[in-house]
């Protein structure tokens, strides 16, 4: 599977004055880049992240301006010899992270579905064009996608945001650690569980679909 970023349209945000980065007699930067550099080089992929760890049904326009209204803030203090795509990460996953348990709190507080978002709700985060030609391809890609993000909803945020990093995303375990603060080893043993979980929820659906279908069959028989 796969993410398309979307265009964004960025509303202006206050913050103070920028500069290009300035290289040091070795070549590193010694000041951070600007940030129209920074939205104009990064905002694309940053969108295809927040769909990944979204999933259906969140709102990745809104999700993204926000992750850059945080880069906007932190940036003068972000380190030039750091690297630009993981501080983004981090920022993105938290930022994720954090519309999803306000989502969370709406549906306990109102019993409603919606979420508090102010944007548009995306659909889903796969281009469903890629890896199928055909209605019924794409049909069936999409459902495979819901299924799959069905599954990862019931997993506690630590988990399912270490799945979708290293078994979507494609992420070493080494770099989900150091996105997320984990240590190697705990990325491991959520990795092992998220995985755990995941099988036994997909035999239990496939199971529960298998029975339906029978049911189904026998009514009708004559």
């Amino acid at each position: 599977m796969s993410v398309r970023g979307s265009h964004i349209s960025l509303s202006e945000v206050p913050g103070p004055p920028e500069s290009e980065p300035v290289a040091a007699s070795d070549g590193s930067p010694t000041v951070p880049p600007s940030f129209e550099s920074v939205y104009r080089a990064h905002a694309k992929t940053v969108s295809r992240w927040a769909g990944r760890l979204l999933g259906p049904g969140g709102d990745c326009e809104d999700v993204v301006q926000e992750v850059f209204i945080v880069a906007r803030h932190k940036l003068p203090r972000f380190d030039p010899r750091a690297e630009i795509t993981t501080w983004l990460y981090e920022i993105t996953v938290r930022v994720v992270q954090d519309w999803r348990r306000r989502r969370r709190w709406w549906w306990w507080a109102t019993g409603r579905g919606a979420s508090p978002s102010r944007g548009r709700a995306q659909l889903a985060p796969p281009s469903l064009g890629e890896g199928a030609s055909d209605p019924v391809g794409r049909f069936e890609m999409r459902e495979r996608v819901l299924l799959v993000y069905r599954i990862l909803e019931g997993l506690g945020e630590a988990y399912r945001t270490t799945f979708i990093l290293f078994e979507l995303e494609g992420l070493s375990g080494e770099r989900v650690a150091e996105i997320t603060g984990a240590r190697p080893g705990t990325v491991w043993v959520r990795l092992a569980r998220a995985r755990r979980v995941f099988v036994e929820r997909m035999r239990q659906l496939e199971a529960q679909e298998k029975a339906e279908q029978q049911q189904v069959e026998a009514r009708r028989r004559p």
